[in-house]
């Protein structure tokens, strides 16, 4: 497992260029998730062209910054195997249920099943959208954000609505079940995102500062 690159090595407009490679890596990057070579690749471009006093916008990847991008993610989404998929939808459910049913614990003194049914509409939503982007040559980092939006917002109108005419809906787990639900899901996530990262060398992609 590669270690991440260090980026106060790298200066001024380089540091610039550096997080404006990785906001549009997030932009075209539909899952939570990049390997650690994708970043260091990146980095090496920008660390190197610094080196080499290279102005920045003479780098190949500023030319056409969105092209870039798309060509990196779309290399790396064709070389990933079906039991990769698998295993980050494992986590992206987890993670997801986790992190929902943890906020009813501490607010709603157990898990509503409206909840649930949300993270599953979700996750749905989700899975279709990502298992037809991987496949997609070239596509809209807006297109993606759209979707990304629509795909957590919808449900959670669709259930909203529901609510009111199915009272069943609202019902709330027992406080112990739900406690139970959460820890589940909590270590779930853990140890699909630490298979993950060990074997597929991947890690949490956010911006780093």
């Amino acid at each position: 497992m590669q270690s991440r690159p260090n980026i106060s090595l790298l200066k001024n407009n380089y540091l610039e260029t550096y997080h404006a490679i990785q906001a549009c890596l997030m932009q075209h990057n539909f899952s939570l998730l990049l390997p650690r070579n994708i970043e260091k690749q990146i980095f090496d471009i920008v660390f190197t062209a610094q080196n080499q006093k290279v102005p920045t916008k003479k780098l190949e990847c500023n030319k056409d910054l969105d092209k870039f991008c798309n060509k990196l993610i779309y290399e790396y989404n064709s070389s990933v195997s079906a039991i990769q998929q698998v295993l980050e939808g494992i986590f992206t459910f987890s993670i997801l249920v986790f992190f929902f049913t943890l906020l009813d614990v501490l607010f709603e003194k157990g898990v509503l099943k409206s909840t649930l049914i949300t993270c599953i509409l979700i996750s749905i939503g989700y899975f279709i959208s990502n298992t037809i982007l991987r496949h997609k040559k070239t596509s809209s980092s807006k297109l993606r954000s759209l979707l990304i939006f629509g795909i957590v917002l919808i449900p959670f109108m669709i259930m909203s609505f529901l609510k009111t005419k199915i009272p069943s809906l609202a019902v709330t787990f027992p406080f112990l079940d739900s406690l139970v639900l959460t820890l589940v899901t909590g270590v779930i996530s853990f140890l699909s995102y630490s298979i993950l990262s060990k074997k597929y060398d991947l890690f949490i992609f956010i911006r780093r500062k």
